[in-house]
């Protein structure tokens, strides 16, 4: 019998980087309109001018610790996330674990997040295992970042006693919600259900295994690891919201600016929109605003948060690309 010759080893050349780079940038797009129509709404909302004085107020020294406590947050998840893949065996150097995971926050300003599914191909073009259980790992941390919020605005509503029901009913349905995603009775009926949809009939086998991952990821132990991880890295980020607050209003209340920055920050995500722009702001504003502060005020807190929140985040993942596709290179030779 001839013995066939091997097949060729697929290598990532110059002209696939490229067509990569100019593929994550048509997707950056829409993203970036949406960012520019949302400062553009902010500024039709107070006053173009009073909005500029009032972002020449800001006193430019709170820029470190507003940047710091958002390297808090993303250092907070980034255990997590290493926390995740040792859970189901996923091995990664750091360094390559840290370049997925940064590169995961341009992904994420996709509708839904969905393009955060994309670190699972990385993780297992980079060597660390199976993308089906990456994908749990992805779909994990979603879920604990919302009962996390919630968990967050529940605190913070102590500030509100008036929103505290409507905070308690939120945490109370997004953790059922977790609760029957670790239970295999109701993960077997809802695969039945969705083996019926042609669609995914033919994707039954992956939903299982990935469920399967999944349940490990949401066992009571992990849970609340994840969980304590996810309320201190974005209680950070509240926090850094409640600093800006306080740099216009001094006597503003921590707490209040937690729970602004939590229930903004859930409004956003539960549109579905990219990183949750326009609604986001919409509703930091909004609230701010009925809450007795000055439109010009309330745009700019919400501008200079989300600059270094969002676009601070999606900036890092951008710096973190070429040195990822430089290891999958690597890799592929």
């Amino acid at each position: 019998m001839t013995e066939q010759p091997p097949k060729p080893v697929e290598t990532l050349d110059d002209d696939t980087f490229r067509r990569a780079w100019s593929g994550l940038g048509r997707r950056l797009l829409l993203p970036a309109l949406l960012g520019l129509a949302a400062f553009m709404g902010l500024a039709f909302y107070a006053d173009a001018r009073q909005l500029a004085e009032r972002l020449g107020d800001f006193d430019l020294r709170l820029l470190a610790p507003l940047l710091g406590l958002s390297l808090i947050n993303y250092i907070l998840r980034f255990l997590r996330w290493q926390f995740y893949l040792s859970r189901v065996g996923l091995v990664l150097s750091i360094g390559r674990s840290l370049g997925v995971f940064l590169v995961g926050f341009p992904l994420s300003v996709t509708p839904g997040k969905l393009g955060e599914l994309g670190k699972a191909w990385l993780v297992r073009e980079l060597g660390g295992g199976p993308a089906r259980s990456a994908v749990a790992v992805v779909l994990a941390e979603r879920l604990t970042d919302l009962v996390a919020v919630f968990a967050l605005a529940c605190l913070g509503s102590s500030a509100f006693p008036a929103l505290r029901g409507v905070a308690w009913i939120g945490l109370t349905l997004s953790a059922a919600g977790v609760a029957l995603l670790a239970w295999p009775r109701f993960l077997e009926w809802a695969l039945g259900l969705l083996g019926r949809i042609p669609l995914l009939a033919g994707r039954l086998a992956v939903l299982r295994d990935v469920q399967g991952v999944l349940r490990r990821l949401l066992r009571p132990g992990a849970l609340a690891i994840a969980l304590l991880l996810g309320m201190a890295a974005w209680g950070a980020e509240g926090l850094g919201f409640a600093l800006v607050v306080r740099a216009y209003s001094p006597g503003a209340s921590w707490l209040a600016g937690v729970f602004n920055y939590s229930l903004g920050s859930l409004i956003g995500g539960l549109t579905m929109l990219p990183g949750g722009l326009l609604a986001t702001e919409g509703a930091l504003a909004g609230l701010l605003g009925a809450q007795g502060m000055d439109a010009a005020t309330a745009a700019s807190v919400t501008m200079i948060v989300r600059a270094a929140t969002l676009w601070f985040a999606v900036l890092l993942g951008l710096a973190a690309v070429p040195a990822v596709w430089r290891r999958l290179r690597a890799t592929k030779r």
